[in-house]
């Protein structure tokens, strides 16, 4: 009888998983075309190669059986969000930028002190210069932030900026009065009990998780035939994160990986013959990333027909658990 009983909660908690995906991926389909996905708009953070226009394809490849997933790449943390808020899957999210980790720490466990700290800001142009040579101090080490004020003026220089970017120059679209209001009472009511944060490595988070299901967003893959020109994690002048990233050491890495995994990436050769044993598809959307800069220099004029409009050369890789 007992036995029984399980069996029917088993079908019961998969039945509610695949109405939740079905109604996340009817909410996120296109209109004009059913086969592409609109942006899901979970996150209170504004994150360049944030992912929004991928949640509908990567929920549509996870496993039924899938009950946690680990995200060793969070940065804006849209498709983690959507994972755990709308289909009710445990989210572990791991990534290396410590300063982006301790935002989505205090966002997560004190959104209302957060909110209260952002709404000390005023959405202007001295404002936003005022605040940016505070978190550059901090990122000199010459004047350090911790905790909750960290996360305030992490927030607020990089949903305040044009890019966005982290540490760049102000954008006079989001520096508004009721723009800016709406982006803290977002962060104020945010709300996310099953994604969980912690600053670490990718190669330290892989292997300790060998039997969990994986969703990787890497640093784009800068070299060979690859049209990505500049890395954005988290931005360009600051090239940290994805300078000499191992790309080599993550394949490897998910290659002997009995978990499963999705993993997004930009479309390249390299990419294409590192990942060839697994299944693979070619989403196509058009990128925000600096959108609003018309000038087209030689890397766009190359890219993008000589077009200021960046169009997309992403590719998702995916293999079912063993």
């Amino acid at each position: 009888m007992l036995i029984e009983e399980d069996k029917l909660m088993d079908e019961f908690v998969q039945l509610s998983f695949l109405t939740k995906k079905n109604q996340l991926l009817e909410k996120l389909r296109s209109k004009s075309n059913p086969n592409s996905y609109k942006r899901y708009l979970g996150s209170p953070l504004r994150y360049a190669g944030g992912k929004t226009l991928a949640v509908g394809y990567i929920a549509n490849l996870l496993p039924e059986n899938v009950t946690r997933v680990i995200s060793p790449f969070l940065g804006g943390g849209s498709v983690e969000i959507a994972l755990a808020k709308e289909l009710g899957i445990e989210v572990l999210g791991f990534d290396i930028f410590d300063i982006l980790i301790n935002y989505w720490e205090y966002q997560l466990s004190e959104p209302s002190a957060l909110a209260d700290k952002l709404e000390l800001f005023e959405p202007t142009k001295e404002e936003y210069k005022r605040v940016k040579d505070i978190l550059l101090k901090h990122w000199n080490k010459e004047q350090l932030l911790e905790g909750l004020d960290l996360a305030a003026v992490y927030y607020f220089n990089f949903n305040t900026s044009y890019g966005p970017h982290f540490l760049g120059s102000q954008s006079s679209v989001y520096l508004q009065q009721t723009r800016y209001k709406k982006m803290v009472e977002k962060v104020r009511n945010f709300q996310c009990t099953k994604l969980k944060v912690q600053c670490e490595t990718f190669d330290n988070v892989i292997p300790n998780f060998p039997n969990d299901f994986l969703y990787c967003d890497p640093p784009y893959y800068l070299g060979g035939d690859s049209k990505m020109f500049i890395g954005m994690y988290p931005h360009r002048n600051f090239p940290i994160h994805h300078k000499g990233f191992k790309h080599e050491l993550l394949r490897d890495l998910l290659y002997s990986h009995k978990g499963g995994f999705i993993l997004s990436y930009n479309d390249c050769t390299t990419i294409r013959d590192w990942y060839k044993d697994f299944n693979y598809f070619y989403p196509t959307w058009q990128y925000t990333f600096s959108q609003g800069d018309t000038r087209i220099g030689k890397n766009r004029a190359n890219g993008n027909n000589g077009s200021y409009i960046k169009k997309s050369h992403e590719i998702i890789i995916w293999k079912d658990p063993e």
